[in-house]
């Protein structure tokens, strides 16, 4: 873990909280497939750290692993504090956990912990999913056609 994965992982957290009390403020808060806009922040925090990290190191070799997890772990450092926040919000927002209850799947045996388990899970697969497809843009924009031919 570096100092850039910890900047860039707070900044995702930034921007989804502020998305969420934006959100609150519009009063859309309630409006769950408004999260899917979440997407956006993911894909654009893990381009910049991705983009950051291939910059850092033009002379070395630049894997898709060693991409992916340039991206993915600002990306969890960001889901698990947002997280740990959903969690601190839900128990004291009950109003917001009842209208999730009410509207998931799941109902009776939804709480703060599990809604956060969720939304941690979610968070975690679009990081993971995000930073493969971003990983792919980075890399083949960054090379040459000719390099990247030598590469395949």
């Amino acid at each position: 873990m570096q100092k850039r994965d910890l900047l860039f992982g707070f900044l995702l957290f930034v921007l989804l909280v502020g998305y969420f009390f934006l959100m609150k403020a519009a009063n859309l808060y309630e409006n769950f497939n408004l999260r899917f806009v979440n997407v956006i922040f993911y894909l654009g925090v893990t381009w910049l750290a991705i983009r950051k990290f291939y910059k850092d190191r033009p002379k070395s070799e630049f894997n898709y692993i060693s991409g992916l997890l340039a991206g993915f772990r600002p990306a969890l450092i960001g889901v698990v504090l947002f997280a740990g926040f959903q969690m601190i919000y839900l128990n004291i927002d009950t109003h917001l956990m009842d209208s999730i209850a009410e509207r998931a799947p799941m109902g009776d045996v939804l709480n703060p912990f599990t809604s956060t388990l969720y939304l941690l899970f979610e968070g975690i697969a679009v990081g993971l999913i995000g930073s493969y497809l971003t990983m792919r843009v980075v890399d083949h924009n960054q090379i040459k056609d000719e390099e990247y031919e030598e590469r395949l």
